[in-house]
């Protein structure tokens, strides 16, 4: 322990001290002594009086030069001497800003608490509603479930319904049966005669629909025609300035059974010409990229025929009733139309273009051509 605060001392300054000082004093008492004896008075004072003062003055510089070596020598005796008040002021300011930082530190610590107060409340609230999403979405995939059932029982019930319907109902109401036009003009022999090859077309199309939808070979079925209608509706052909079509369609639903009869509607309306031979029906562009694309030929064409079909109708084409069908586009013809898009790799303008003159009345009879 001795030991080691004798290498911890720094002997230089203490040694330099005790060395000035007792310089100091030798030198201070050796020129007291000396104006003593020859009693040399200093400001008019009495030589003993001037001895003393050149001892205190002595005192004074060695008090001087031990204050001027500690300073020159030691960072810390400059700062207690010449900086204390200042280090007193930082002190305070920086007890201050302790107290200061223990309130704000405190402050957040509540801060903190209610916080995490409000975070514990929050991840509870998060949990509740997780379980309530959950739940949820059981409920969901259970409606989803008893929907997809819901919906599986409806389409076969449908089904059913429709087979049971197909299988009562031989002729539905509204059929188109036949139809005809007559130019302005006409006599009443020519309307009487187009009127009977009408309505042999309606009863052989009667006889086969009901025969193909029986499963029967009937020689023939009771078709019967208002003789009042037909009557007014000749009157009216007669009258008029303008081409006018006729159409028949069935009256109701019918049946096959022993007293199967089918009564037959005429209706008769202005036949514009809406479209001439070789005019475009409907034209679409296609872009043909079969990368971007994942429908195939045919889905693009039955596409392609739906809106012909809606163009027409909007046009003033006079659609069946029943089926809401325009015309009919022969199968060997589509089946050509596909291989011929399918080799197209180009985009390609299709256009479907009138054969033959198309009146209100219809039907659409069209080619389809594809334009690269």
């Amino acid at each position: 322990m001795f030991m080691r605060f004798l290498e911890d001392t720094n002997w230089l300054p203490i040694l330099s001290i005790v060395l000035g000082s007792a310089a100091l004093s030798v030198l201070g008492d050796s020129v007291g002594s000396k104006y003593g004896k020859k009693r040399i008075s200093v400001f008019k004072l009495r030589p003993k009086i001037t001895s003393r003062l050149i001892t205190a003055l002595t005192g004074a510089l060695i008090a001087i030069g031990t204050i001027a070596v500690m300073a020159v020598l030691s960072q810390d005796v400059r700062t207690a001497l010449f900086g204390m008040k200042m280090l007193k002021q930082q002190m305070y300011d920086l007890q201050f800003q302790l107290t200061q930082s223990e309130r704000d530190s405190e402050q957040m610590r509540v801060s903190l608490a209610e916080a995490s107060a409000s975070l514990d409340l929050t991840s509870f609230e998060l949990d509740t509603m997780r379980n309530d999403q959950y739940l949820l979405e059981q409920e969901k995939n259970e409606l989803e479930a008893a929907l997809r059932v819901m919906r599986e029982e409806s389409a076969q019930l449908k089904r059913e319904l429709k087979s049971l319907r197909s299988e009562a109902i031989a002729l539905s109401a509204n059929v188109l049966l036949g139809q005809t036009a007559f130019e302005p003009g006409t006599s009443r022999d020519e309307i009487t005669a187009g009127l009977n090859s009408l309505k042999q077309q309606v009863r052989l199309n009667v006889l086969t629909r009901i025969s193909d939808q029986s499963f029967t070979r009937l020689r023939d079925v009771p078709v019967e025609f208002d003789a009042e209608t037909e009557e007014a509706l000749i009157t009216e052909l007669l009258s008029s300035d303008t081409r006018q079509y006729v159409r028949a369609l069935s009256g109701e639903n019918y049946t096959v059974g022993e007293n199967l009869r089918v009564m037959i509607r005429l209706e008769t309306g202005s036949s514009i010409l809406t479209y001439r031979d070789g005019e475009p029906v409907y034209r679409k562009f296609f872009m043909n990229d079969r990368a971007a694309s994942k429908s195939t030929p045919e889905e693009i064409l039955h596409v392609f025929l739906r809106e012909l079909r809606n163009k027409a109708i909007n046009d003033g084409i006079l659609p069946d009733p029943a089926t809401n069908n325009i015309g009919t586009l022969d199968g060997e013809a589509f089946f050509n139309a596909v291989e011929a898009l399918s080799r197209i790799t180009e985009p390609v303008i299709i256009s479907a273009v009138s054969s033959g003159d198309i009146y209100t009345e219809g039907p659409v009879v069209i080619d389809i051509v594809f334009e690269e």
